[in-house]
């Protein structure tokens, strides 16, 4: 019979805001000192107008925070391992900006999308070289971002998107070779591809191992991307978090769903003796 853990060594959520809604939830995230990822760049028009202004005010609604901040990064129209260089030239100008927002906050982790997309099954692996010049390109492409991203104390976390293995991430945080250039994980992209044959969540954290530093907690069922409150979709979160807790160190935890259902998953989390 397995002991019931103590409450407060229990593993301590954070949150994903914009910054709208950042004045509603501080008093939550100061109490505890929960983590807490800023979303607004992932609209590129946040990044065109006055975000220096708008991380000013942050830090003033923040100060007394204690937790890790991290920014998200713009990811529409984002195809990291492209051999066009024009676009990869607008892509890095903004990743750059992003790091420079995320300077401005006070953040160390700043989230990019997987730019492995699939269209076959999951026991299809790349064919030729096509994984070796993804990863290659990709690292080529935002070598001057991940150099920025070190020199001011940021990871740089990949996410799972569409990808139906949890190899091509993992090697290309691996070539990468920099502790500054993780894994990150989207429990409900992770559980929607297994409807087309992917693994399950807790088979994406232990492949991810020590790399993994960031986790996107959100429920979901297999049709698409809801992000619902933890607890009303299919995730099977005790095997997520009994993964997790083999991992040498816990990775950020952000719950991902809207502040009216942040919540109701840290309440569902807690009833069931898995975080708070």
């Amino acid at each position: 019979m397995h002991p019931i853990p103590m409450a407060q060594s229990l593993p301590l959520l954070g949150a994903a805001l914009k910054l709208a809604d950042l004045p509603g939830r501080v008093e939550w995230l100061k109490h505890d000192g929960r983590d807490l990822e800023i979303q607004d760049p992932c609209n590129p028009a946040f990044l065109d107008g006055d975000w220096r202004a708008a991380a000013r005010e942050a830090r003033t609604v923040l100060d007394g925070h204690t937790g890790r901040v991290g920014v998200h990064a713009p990811y529409d129209g984002m195809p990291w391992a492209s051999p066009d260089q024009r676009l990869v030239a607008a892509m890095r100008e903004r990743l750059l900006e992003s790091l420079e927002f995320t300077a401005a906050i006070g953040g160390t982790h700043l989230v990019l999308h997987s730019p492995f997309l699939y269209f076959g099954s999951a026991q299809t692996r790349h064919r030729g070289d096509e994984l070796t010049d993804g990863v290659q390109r990709t690292i080529a492409n935002l070598a001057p971002v991940a150099a920025a991203a070190a020199a001011q104390g940021c990871c740089l976390v990949w996410e799972n998107i569409f990808d139906l293995r949890t190899d091509p991430l993992d090697t290309l945080v691996a070539t990468f070779a920099s502790p500054w250039v993780r894994r990150s994980l989207d429990t409900g992209h992770a559980h929607l591809m297994t409807a087309r044959g992917g693994p399950p969540v807790d088979t994406w954290i232990g492949a991810a191992g020590a790399a993994l530093a960031h986790v996107h907690l959100q429920d979901t069922d297999l049709d698409s991307d809801r992000h619902w409150a933890i607890g009303d979709g299919g995730i099977a979160w005790r095997a997520v978090f009994a993964a997790l807790a083999h991992l040498p160190e816990t990775p950020r935890l952000i719950l991902e769903v809207s502040p009216e259902r942040q919540d109701r998953s840290v309440a569902w989390l807690s009833a069931h003796q898995l975080a708070r």
